[in-house]
């Protein structure tokens, strides 16, 4: 066969062997926007877990409609604060674009079910009146219901270090994992995760109670600083904490607040507070560190004051008041 591909011959316009391409569909601004809101107001990211992706696969779970006020909070939630701002944001794009989602739960009785996954999903419906709800419905036992808790809040609005801390340590605590390290490759997250938010329970009880009910305040590269003041010097931590919470100061202002502190007494190694006393009819004394302060009433005769003062001292056992 002679090939019409050879010098000299006359070629047509264009170039053989390409096509025109195809139009790019437009859309519309309101697609558009649907798009986005359904990427960025869901709390989850279109990836699921291997541990939520075993919940909803399972040959024993249904997807179903179900009444919203049929189901229950979850006893497990590890989300200590709730975000009303997003919740209204998320109800808006649910209004707009509808559940991109299925919420995850399980029964708990005839008619009624306990929510396992997607709380702000489920009050997002609440709030703006939706009466049903498309749900993932499977039994199962607490464990898996503590792991799915915290998997499912992994997403748009990010558990807390201190919460994620709270929950590991419940669900090491009951038995439901064995180790650290089984828990880790549970929720397929690496185990000095784990590791760095347990540790954040082992701050003063006093701490702990402030973060109960402002859990974002400690986390991050700072939390470790935080911690070891919490072994040397918890009332000072506990002091910088309550700042942070009442004046709204930062951890690195905080941490610096503490390192002052400290610098501080170190002129005063039995870390004394200034303190005064009065004494009745005398006058009053105060301690600061080493130091002490007598300031006399008006009507009392320094000199014999101070001879009286002297002669108590004499009397004094020494080994008494020696610091060990």
């Amino acid at each position: 066969m002679k090939s019409d591909d050879y010098p000299g011959r006359k070629r047509t316009a264009g170039m053989m062997g390409l096509r025109v391409p195809a139009a790019v569909p437009q859309h519309t601004e309101q697609v558009s926007r649907a798009q986005m809101l359904a990427m960025s107001k869901e709390e989850d990211s279109p990836a699921e877990s291997a541990v939520e992706n075993e919940a909803t696969a399972n040959s024993q779970t249904t997807l179903a409609e179900i009444p919203v006020e049929a189901i229950k909070p979850s006893p497990y939630q590890p989300r200590l604060t709730i975000n009303e701002a997003a919740i209204e944001e998320l109800a808006n794009s649910i209004q707009s674009i509808g559940l991109v989602k299925p919420l995850i739960v399980r029964p708990v009785g005839l008619g009624d079910y306990e929510l396992i996954g997607g709380e702000r999903r489920w009050r997002a419906h609440k709030l703006v009146g939706i009466k049903t709800v498309m749900a993932y419905v499977r039994s199962m036992d607490d464990a898996m219901a503590k792991i799915l808790a915290l998997t499912d809040n992994e997403g748009q609005e990010p558990l807390t270090e201190y919460e994620r801390g709270r929950s590991y340590a419940h669900i090491l605590e009951s038995g439901d994992e064995p180790s650290q390290r089984a828990l880790a490759r549970r929720l397929g997250v690496n185990v000095s995760i784990i590791s760095r938010c347990l540790l954040l329970m082992e701050l003063p009880e006093a701490a702990r109670q402030i973060l109960d009910k402002n859990p974002g305040l400690v986390g991050g590269l700072k939390a470790k600083e935080f911690i070891e003041f919490g072994k040397t010097h918890p009332d000072l931590l506990v002091q910088a904490i309550t700042s942070m919470r009442d004046e709204g100061i930062s951890q690195v202002q905080a941490l610096r607040w503490i390192g002052q502190k400290i610098a501080e007494q170190k002129g005063n190694p039995e870390g004394l507070r200034v303190t005064s006393k009065a004494i009745r009819g005398l006058g009053t004394m105060k301690v600061d560190g080493r130091k002490m302060e007598f300031r006399c009433e008006k009507n009392v005769d320094m000199k014999l004051l101070s001879e009286q003062i002297a002669a108590f001292l004499e009397t004094i056992n020494l080994d008494s008041l020696k610091v060990n």
